[in-house]
């Protein structure tokens, strides 16, 4: 990984979100201390981002007391649901 200073990183912005899309990522530094990252937008950058926005979080939580409490939904039950909101789209 490519390590840029974020007065560089300011300067440079363009040419590195184009070096990013082309799979390349970056360490951002202040004053030589990591305190970012520039990556690629993929599926897992995605996961990563989501699994720390708080709609997320909660959603989460609530699935795994649910689980807890023994609530749990048949593959079957699952499936229908899932095939029912895809018709009504």
């Amino acid at each position: 990984m490519a390590s840029v200073g974020i007065r560089d990183l300011k300067t440079h912005a363009s040419a590195i979100v184009e070096r990013a899309e082309a799979g390349e990522a970056f360490l951002v530094t202040r004053r030589g201390k990591p305190v970012a990252v520039v990556l690629p937008f993929t599926i897992e950058a995605e996961d990563l981002i989501l699994g720390h926005a708080s709609p997320f979080i909660r959603l989460r939580e609530e699935g795994r007391a649910e689980l807890r409490k023994g609530k749990t939904v048949g593959w079957q039950s699952l499936k229908t649901k899932v095939h029912k909101s895809n018709a009504d789209r």
